[in-house]
């Protein structure tokens, strides 16, 4: 079952693409997308995690609103954690 959450990063889209991409493969994870939209995948000692993103903000705001998609995740590990993680990454 998806769960989505919505996340405000400090910046535009295109920084948020470069971010997200530097903390998702620096973790061993893969990230294809852009500054719309894109997929991800990050191993954890307890399984994959595998979601999508979409940009809801103009490209050129300075600030930008992302959807969070999570279509795969370890049975233990709540939503509300992924969703911290994930905001973690990014700032």
């Amino acid at each position: 079952m998806a769960s989505s959450f919505n996340i405000d990063f400090p910046g535009s889209s295109n920084q948020f693409v470069v971010t997200a991409n530097s903390a998702i493969t620096s973790k061993g994870g893969v990230f294809n997308g852009d500054n719309n939209k894109g997929m991800f995948t990050l191993d954890t000692p307890i399984g994959d995690i595998k979601g999508s993103y979409l940009v809801l903000s103009e490209t050129e705001s300075s600030a930008t609103k992302i959807e969070v998609t999570i279509t795969d995740k370890p049975f233990l590990v709540p939503i509300k954690k992924i969703e911290n993680t994930i905001a973690q990454f990014l700032t």
